[in-house]
């Protein structure tokens, strides 16, 4: 549990700017876990930028807020994915590797990239080389997830067979997006900065909406030291179930950093095709 005193740290945090960014390292996700006990203060610093000036710059700024604020001690522990072990290549260094090596199929094929990578490739640009595909080697291995060069181990633990059925119902098996009997719904919203993308399906006599739900954002990325948009933003999935019974959510499920939002978004959405008005979804946007 974050204390007040570490909290506390994380706001002033907000004052350092992505040098080339209007955001800050903050909202960036550059800032992991902070520990502050007295004049002590301890930041987990993970920039995701290939360009060390700016790593140093941020630090260096980093260690001027705390400072101001009375923080005598301050420790910035760097993590991934910025790797200082691995030299940093400018597109110049990489074209000169691409002329030394012998062109063909077998040779592109060799090279590890990312989608991101390639799409710049195919626009006539080189792309800069992928900092930790670099440390790590390949990125299809991985032995300790048990992914290695054959493929990865096949899953343990019990299976059932085709025919189950053990007498308890898995509701969420019932749904299918291509039933076309199913009484399904979708919605567009905007909260914010973000576009919502909501589709629910109700299932067929439990009164539950099993809702999914992409929130995507225009994003921007550090491309030889320039801002630009990246090709295709940010994009959060968030998974629900709704029990208009109850008028309540009983089960929410993703990988974001705040389930709200998302909730806020569905609640519209709903008001929208119920025509519902006064509700909390509905109060909370008028008032924004």
């Amino acid at each position: 549990m974050i204390n007040e005193e570490s909290q506390r740290v994380r706001e002033l945090l907000r004052e350092i700017k992505y040098p080339g960014f209007s955001r800050d390292i903050i909202a960036s996700g550059f800032v992991g876990d902070i520990l502050a006990i007295g004049p002590m203060v301890e930041v987990e610093f993970k920039p995701d930028t290939r360009d060390e000036t700016k790593v140093a710059t941020m630090e260096r700024q980093i260690r001027d807020v705390l400072q101001r604020a009375n923080f005598a001690d301050v420790q910035i522990r760097r993590i991934a994915p910025f790797v200082p072990e691995v030299p940093l290549r400018s597109a110049e260094d990489l074209a000169k590797e691409l002329r030394k090596k012998p062109e063909g199929p077998s040779a592109t094929m060799s090279r590890l990239m990312t989608p991101l990578q390639a799409e710049y490739l195919e626009e006539g640009e080189l792309p800069e080389p992928d900092l930790l595909a670099i440390a790590l080697g390949r990125h299809d291995v991985a032995p300790a997830a048990g992914y290695r060069p054959g493929g990865p181990n096949p899953l343990s633990g019990p299976r059932e067979s085709i025919d189950y059925d053990i007498g308890i119902p898995v509701l969420q098996w019932d749904i299918d997006p291509h039933d076309p009997q199913a009484k399904t719904s979708q919605h567009e919203i905007k909260v914010g900065d973000w576009d919502y993308r909501v589709w629910w399906q109700a299932h067929r006599d439990s009164g539950l909406l099993y809702v999914s739900m992409q929130a995507m954002k225009e994003d921007w990325v550090d491309h030889d030291n320039n801002a630009v948009p990246h090709p295709i933003g940010r994009s959060e999935a968030v998974n629900l179930v709704y029990d208009e019974r109850r008028n309540a959510v009983v089960a929410i499920y993703g990988t974001v950093r705040d389930f709200r939002p998302f909730v806020k978004a569905f609640g519209l959405a709903h008001d929208s095709e119920t025509g519902a008005q006064g509700g909390p979804a509905t109060q909370e946007a008028e008032q924004q």
